[in-house]
C-alpha cells in the first residue's frame, strides 16, 4: 500500500515539474515590447475671475426679491384674468393631461369632446375655460380647438398667447 502511494505521488510530481510550455509562455510575454503610456489630458490655465464690489452683490448677503412691476407700469397698463369668476373643471389639469378626441356640430355651432387623463370625456363650447393658465377657448374646428391663454411675465403683469389642442388619433 506503501508503494502504490509512493507511485502515484511521482508521477503526480513529474506530471507537475514538465512546465516548460509555461515557461516558453512566459518568457514570450516577458520579452514583448512594452507601450508607452498615453499621455494625460492637458489642462486648462485657470484664469481668476476679479470681484469687483460694486458691480457685483456680495456673496455674504442674501439676495433681494426683484420688483414685481415694472418702473411706471400699473395693473391698468396690464391685460388680467379675471380670478373672480369660479373654476372650471377642465382649468384643474394641465394642456398636457387633456386631448381632443373629436368633434360635434349642430345648428348652433361645434363643439369639443376633451379626454382628461383619468378618461374622463367632456363637452367644450365657445368661451368655455381649460387648462392651468386661464384659457379660454376662442375657435373650435373640425381638428383642432384654439385657446386664448394668459400667462404671467413675472413683473406682475400677464402676456396672451393662442394655444391649440390637435386632434388625437385613437390607438
Amino acid at each position: 500500500m506503501r508503494a502504490l502511494c509512493l507511485l502515484t505521488g511521482l508521477l503526480l510530481l513529474t506530471a507537475c515539474t514538465d512546465g516548460e510550455d509555461l515557461s516558453h509562455y512566459v518568457a514570450e510575454v516577458k520579452a514583448r515590447p512594452v507601450a508607452p503610456p498615453e499621455p494625460p489630458p492637458t489642462a486648462k490655465a485657470f484664469v481668476p475671475d476679479d470681484y469687483q464690489p460694486d458691480s457685483k452683490r456680495s456673496p455674504f448677503v442674501h439676495p433681494q426679491p426683484e420688483n414685481t412691476r415694472k418702473p411706471g407700469s400699473s395693473a391698468a397698463d396690464c391685460e388680467l384674468p379675471n380670478k373672480e369668476r369660479p373654476a372650471e373643471s377642465l382649468e384643474r389639469y394641465s394642456l398636457d393631461n387633456l386631448s381632443l378626441r373629436g368633434t360635434l356640430g349642430d345648428k348652433r355651432g361645434l363643439s369639443a369632446l376633451i379626454r382628461t387623463q383619468d378618461g374622463v370625456t367632456h363637452q367644450v363650447g365657445m368661451g368655455q375655460r381649460m387648462g392651468l393658465n386661464h384659457g379660454e377657448v376662442v375657435r373650435i374646428t373640425g381638428n383642432e380647438v384654439i385657446l386664448k391663454e394668459h400667462i404671467p411675465d413675472g413683473r406682475g403683469c400677464w402676456e396672451t398667447r393662442e394655444t391649440q389642442l390637435v386632434l388625437s388619433e385613437t390607438k
